[in-house]
């Protein structure tokens, strides 16, 4: 599947699943408020704009990475049709299961719908967290090089042994 076709089927769903957040039966339930998860879209959307996700032909992602330049690049364009597939089908889920028919089901037993909707928010979130992560290897990504991942460079390069500038020709 291409990246183009699962990024737009999983913003259908991702958006499906913010219109349902703001149903009653789901209201019920505020372990994740909306707002939460309409942040997680927008930074999908902005992890799409970035990348070129979206885009149409030879600026797509899709046409970027058909013949990668690095071998690395393979295991990305790989991954994250896999990733957003992922989103997708927790999204899915939540929409389809009626979180006040579960939040019953569950009632007194240790393993909640709440707790359950907090762990696919966290799944959600750090699958993006893996998308943005990428983005700083993908060529022509808007994504800049920002302070906190020269940090978290510094810090590898600095268990690895070699000085943080030196390993990135970026200062």
């Amino acid at each position: 599947m291409s990246i183009n076709a699962a990024l737009t089927s999983c913003l259908d769903v991702f958006t499906n699943l913010i219109k349902y957040t703001e149903t009653t039966n789901y209201h019920q339930s505020l372990t994740v408020p909306t707002f939460s998860w309409a942040t997680q879209l927008e930074r999908l959307r902005k992890w799409a704009s970035d990348v070129g996700a979206l885009e149409p032909g030879d600026t797509s992602l899709d046409h970027v990475l058909r013949e990668p330049p690095r071998l690395s690049l393979y295991a990305i364009r790989d991954h994250i049709p896999e990733l957003l597939n992922s989103i997708e089908g927790m999204a899915r889920e939540i929409i389809e299961d009626d979180i006040a028919a579960v939040k019953e089901k569950y009632e007194g037993a240790s393993d909640k719908p709440e707790t359950l909707l907090e762990v696919l928010f966290g799944c959600i979130r750090s699958h993006i967290d893996s998308l943005e992560g990428y983005a700083r290897h993908l060529p022509g990504s808007k994504t800049e090089w920002t302070r906190s991942s020269r940090v978290e460079y510094a810090v590898l390069a600095d268990a690895q042994g070699t000085s943080s500038a030196e390993g990135t020709g970026r200062d």
